[in-house]
């Protein structure tokens, strides 16, 4: 379906890009959707509703490459919408407001703030609460029809809590996504250079919820692209070695796996069981080797930085570490602590705040050398979870995955026709 809606990219934008444009033009069908019809208005209003929220400029480039994928997702509404109507299952007006609430609130706008955006654009905001809506709707039928095909049983929630317990110490992720599915290989230049400009908006500052919500093809575009917190075990682990790389507020590059392309944004990092990573109150207890820098016409630093990571890499506790130090001559070998990190300085904090137990900094040169630091404890654990919180979590990864099947099995039996 998305091959040809590529295909007729470019008849579509002469169209819509005509000025003026005549009555007739716009309102042609651009697409039926079972008994429904996107019209070429409806498709212009949409894609200016993009452009403007991610800050695209409104020119012939920018169309070609988001039509394919506005058309994609208005298509789902269509028949998002169908289901939810055949199911009749409707919103009242007050989920929706809260729905707009949310969505704000995850930008950073002010309540009111998401319409004040289109005062004087000449773009309906009916557009754009039409499509929130259609997020929304999805999400009330695939909790209706698919939650109570769930089930989780006692022995799986005894699996979870016991991988719970064995990642506690180690990192976690506060993340976002955009997901720009790739059904057939005709649309991978076009689906990848539409991914790499929302990068680069990103990065300009448009907000992560917003171009979410308007291009990611995942179920958590109607969360403002939201994945929770994850860990290893929990995301595809490429997603998750992207994740690693980030500090909170930055972007990865564009990621193919099998599917399509992802976008993660990294909002929060802490330490899987702590009660924040770099809460001052929290009691650490650390272990910190000082290797000696030669005199002038020594090696390179660069050279000094990978040796002293050689040397101390293999140490699996802090007493390992220790003895490392020692062996290899090292001006101070301690441990120190138990301390609270908002005694430390700063830069100290955050780099102990983000390790989990056994994990060691990278060197870092000091006055007197290059310092290596191992995180051997850390107090103020907070409490596991309880199983109906496991039970409740495992259900909605379970209910992503069923949401996602759900339509895809609506697309393959709808009669859907381009006509552009």
């Amino acid at each position: 379906m998305l091959a040809r809606l590529a295909a007729c990219v470019f008849a579509t934008l002469l169209t819509l890009a005509a000025a003026p444009v005549r009555a007739q033009e716009v309102d042609r069908i651009a697409a039926v959707v079972n008994d429904g019809i996107i019209s070429n208005r409806d498709l212009d209003n949409r894609i200016r509703v993009a452009m403007m929220l991610s800050h695209l400029p409104d020119t012939m480039e920018s169309r070609r490459r988001i039509v394919p994928q506005v058309l994609r997702k208005m298509i789902d509404e269509h028949l998002q919408m169908q289901e939810a109507k055949r199911l009749k299952i409707a919103l009242t007006d007050k989920e929706i407001d809260n729905g707009i609430a949310t969505i704000e609130h995850q930008a950073g706008m002010p309540p009111g703030g998401l319409k004040k955006q289109f005062d004087g654009t000449g773009i309906p905001f009916s557009v754009v609460r039409h499509q929130i809506t259609a997020d929304l709707t999805w999400m009330r039928v695939a909790s209706a029809v698919l939650r109570p095909t769930v089930h989780v049983s006692n022995e799986e929630i005894a699996d979870r809590l016991a991988i719970i317990k064995a990642h506690r110490g180690k990192p976690e992720y506060l993340a976002a996504e955009i997901y720009l599915p790739v059904d057939n290989l005709a649309q991978e230049d076009q689906v990848r250079n539409l991914g790499e400009r929302l990068i680069e908006q990103l990065r300009q500052g448009t907000p992560f919820p917003v171009l979410a919500s308007q291009f990611s093809q995942s179920p958590t575009a109607a969360n403002g692209g939201s994945l929770g917190w994850v860990s290893e075990g929990t995301i595809d682990d490429k997603l998750l070695r992207a994740l690693t790389q980030l500090v909170p507020g930055q972007i990865t590059p564009l990621i193919r796996i099998e599917d399509g392309y992802h976008i993660l944004g990294l909002v929060n990092r802490r330490i899987a069981g702590s009660d924040g990573a770099n809460d001052p109150s929290a009691e650490v207890t650390f272990s910190q080797i000082i290797l000696p820098l030669p005199a002038s016409g020594g090696p390179p630093k660069d050279q000094l930085m990978e040796k002293a990571m050689e040397l101390t890499h293999a140490a699996q506790t802090c007493d390992a570490f220790e003895a490392i130090g020692h062996r290899v001559g090292a001006t101070k070998v301690g441990r120190i602590g138990p301390v609270r990190l908002g005694t430390l300085p700063p830069p100290v904090a955050r780099l102990l705040g983000s390790l989990g137990d056994n994990q060691m900094t990278p060197p870092m040169e000091v006055a007197s050398g290059l310092q290596v630091l191992m995180m051997c404890q850390r107090t103020g654990v907070a409490p596991l979870p309880t199983a109906d919180e496991i039970r409740r979590r495992i259900e909605n990864e379970r209910l992503d995955m069923l949401t996602q099947r759900y339509l895809r099995n609506l697309r393959r039996a709808a009669f859907i026709d381009i006509r552009m």
